[in-house]
């Protein structure tokens, strides 16, 4: 008779330990403990791993007139900046810096080293987000054959081989998202712990050695050779007439989209834009979750994604952190947005030479894909089309342990040493390490976590105006931006004053179509809608009107006054593009008391999203997926922990519930996912 896997491990782990006791060496006797079928036992039980002991992460050390020198309002104008106040900081060979906190940082003398990117003299601000909920940067001096530098105040001393950078404050309003979301909350100061000094800027704290809770960013090894095969300026072999269509791939928790955000920063220092596809809908970088995401990128990036969220150019709305439920349309989406890149984005028609002093090439735009880290079954078999469609010239595939149920390295990447590189067919791969597990914050924030601050920092987001240039072109109302659109349009500031109950809506009274995808959905009869898409998260679709399978059949409006037909299936993605998502605040019609009354026998909507009302006017349809809003974002934190919302008592507001619930189907449920089919025993 066979055994079962669960009994055939059982058995080998009593024979095991039946050994190691009748072993005649007592220093071979190893612990026992209980068996799991998410783990295998093994001979040799490992050590459990010690605390990581504080490491210097700051070997600058400020002293005030040496290398440190707070700047006034006046010398900042006498320079050519704004701002009420600054600091200088001047840091000699082999010093690094690593502040807490939100900051504008300028290179004025010498190169300095940033999250992997080398940064020299130029009159740009850089944003960087700090917090403890990610790895922080740390700025470091970086050697350079050049002495160029920008004039500096006659209060400020450096060698010539020093890099003297200027700091200062940015008030952007995103520390008050951590009143939102209580989860994230002071993660913009130091602990009482931490050691942390005062370098004269409001607001921020350098750390001088590592914690538990603050760690510094650290590039890989294998990471730092393998971006010179994007970079003409570190490797002389790179052909500099191919544009880079870099695909970045690997597990989960492997650090795949920290690299790809790297490998972004770095084209940039030589390309005046990049185009980036965000195929992870569960952690998308630029974008909420739940959307296949086309945006053109222009500045560094140097924060976590809830420090940058921008409007995609393009985008498909998905309405699930997973393709799991809908695969054919999660590819169509992607192979759509291929596709606007290679007509519309590759090659710009009209390239922008305002800029006069940017010498970076600016007529051609390079891409970059984040796949997700679903690699395995269905997931690797969908990470394989996606590959197949982009057509990459680069591959970076980040290999993770076995220890974590990570796949094994590919046999036709075999090798020894990180990074390993093969070239075949024109593409170039390159296998890089994992980062390690102890080097992030995964054991304090986890990827839910950062799916409920990277949604509620885009309901919370003020995005810039739109110039007339940034405006959809009047002759393609529906899908199709103008070429000149091809900018960056990333939130400049926060508003977290109020919560999302107590902000003004818009009235919407016109959508030509209303979709819902998902299981289950398929189920909801006309007469059930407004209290579906009450309170819910839903797309913002502009579609194409020319196209039949994108019209609008007439409808019963005695059944419902909203356009919807249950089972409908959504058009093709090439017809539509997702502007953003928006909450759906209120339904209202004519029958019901409405605080805006209208005459109109359509029900109008009350939502709230962060779109500017210019880039609103061109929705015309929703789509409502399986995400829903964070349970933080429903909250008021205005009422304190122990109030209500908006007013009302607990137990009188709707939708929530507080403590443990009651009845069949109140609890959460629980997926197994240790069980394994016979194929795999």
């Amino acid at each position: 008779m066979m055994l079962s896997a669960v009994a055939a491990r059982k058995a080998s782990a009593r024979a095991d330990e039946q050994s190691t006791q009748s072993s005649p060496h007592p220093t071979s006797i190893q612990a026992s403990r209980e068996w799991s079928p998410s783990r295998p036992v093994e001979l040799e039980e490992p050590e459990a791993p010690r605390p990581a002991e504080p490491t210097v992460i700051s070997s600058f050390s400020p002293i005030l007139g040496q290398n440190t020198f707070p700047l006034t309002q006046d010398d900042l104008s006498a320079m050519g900046f704004q701002g009420d106040n600054g600091v200088v900081l001047v840091l000699n060979a082999s010093e690094s810096a690593a502040l807490l906190g939100v900051y504008l940082l300028i290179v004025l003398q010498g190169r300095a080293n940033l999250c992997g990117v080398t940064l020299g003299p130029s009159s740009t601000h850089h944003r960087v987000f700090a917090p403890r909920s990610s790895p922080i940067p740390v700025i470091s001096w970086a050697p350079t054959d050049s002495h160029s530098k920008r004039p500096l105040p006659s209060s400020v001393h450096a060698s010539p081989d020093a890099t003297v950078v200027l700091t200062q404050y940015a008030d952007t309003g995103v520390e008050g998202l951590s009143h939102v979301c209580r989860v994230f909350e002071n993660v913009f100061k130091p602990a009482r712990d931490t050691p942390a000094r005062d370098i004269r800027i409001p607001k921020i704290r350098l750390i001088s050695h590592s914690t538990k809770d603050i760690l510094p960013f650290t590039l890989p090894p294998s990471w730092e050779t393998g971006l010179v095969y994007v970079d003409p300026a570190s490797n002389s072999e790179t052909d500099t007439t191919v544009i880079p269509v870099c695909l970045v791939k690997g597990p989960k928790k492997s650090g795949k989209s920290t690299f790809s955000r790297t490998l972004l920063n770095r084209l940039l220092n030589r390309y005046r834009r990049v185009a980036f596809l965000e195929c992870d809908v569960g952690q998308s970088e630029f974008t909420p979750g739940g959307m296949v995401a086309l945006s053109i990128i222009e500045n560094s990036v140097f924060g976590p994604p809830f420090t940058h969220p921008s409007l995609p150019y393009r985008a498909q709305y998905i309405g699930s952190a997973t393709p799991r439920a809908n695969p054919s349309y999660y590819l169509s989406a992607i192979q759509s947005l291929l596709e606007t890149y290679r007509l519309e984005i590759h090659i710009p028609t009209l390239p922008d030479t305002s800029t006069s002093n940017d010498s970076r090439v600016e007529d051609v735009i390079p891409l970059v894909v984040n796949t997700m880290g679903w690699t395995k079954g269905l997931g690797a078999d969908l990470n394989a089309r996606i590959e197949e469609l982009v057509e990459p010239s680069h591959v970076f595939e980040i290999e993770g342990s076995e220890e974590w149920g990570w796949p094994t390295r590919s046999t036709e990447l075999a090798g020894d040493t990180f990074p390993f590189c093969s070239q075949a067919k024109n593409i170039v791969r390159v296998q890089l390490e994992a980062i390690r597990a102890e080097a992030t914050n995964m054991h304090v924030f986890s990827a839910a976590d950062h799916r409920n601050i990277n949604m509620l920092s885009y309901f919370h987001a003020t995005f810039p105006p739109l110039i007339a240039e940034q405006k959809p072109s009047a002759s393609t109302p529906s899908v199709v931006p103008s070429p000149v659109s091809l900018r960056q349009v990333t939130a400049d500031s926060w508003d977290a004053t109020l919560p999302l109950c107590a902000r003004y809506p818009f009235e919407v009274r016109a959508f030509d179509r209303i979709y819902l995808v998902g299981p289950g959905y398929e189920d909801v009869v006309p007469s059930e809608l407004p209290s579906v898409v009450n309170c819910a998260v839903v797309g913002l679709i502009a579609y194409d009107t020319s196209t039949k399978e994108a019209e609008v059949a007439p409808m019963d409006q005695g059944v419902s006054a909203l356009p919807y037909s249950p089972g409908q299936p959504l058009p093709h993605p090439s017809t539509l593009n997702c502007l953003g998502i928006a909450l759906i605040r209120g339904v209202f019609s004519s029958t019901d008391p409405s605080p805006t009354p209208s005459h109109s026998p359509s029900t109008h909507l009350h939502i709230l999203t962060p779109l500017p009302p210019s880039i609103l006017g061109y929705a015309r349809v929703l789509i409502k997926g399986e995400l829903e809003l964070p349970i933080w974002g429903m909250l008021d934190f205005r009422e304190g922990e122990e109030g209500g919302i908006a007013g009302v008592e607990r137990e009188q507001v709707p939708y929530l519930q507080w403590g443990k619930g009651e009845g069949l189907g109140s609890q959460r449920r629980r997926v197994r996912r240790n069980l394994m089919r016979k194929a795999q025993m």
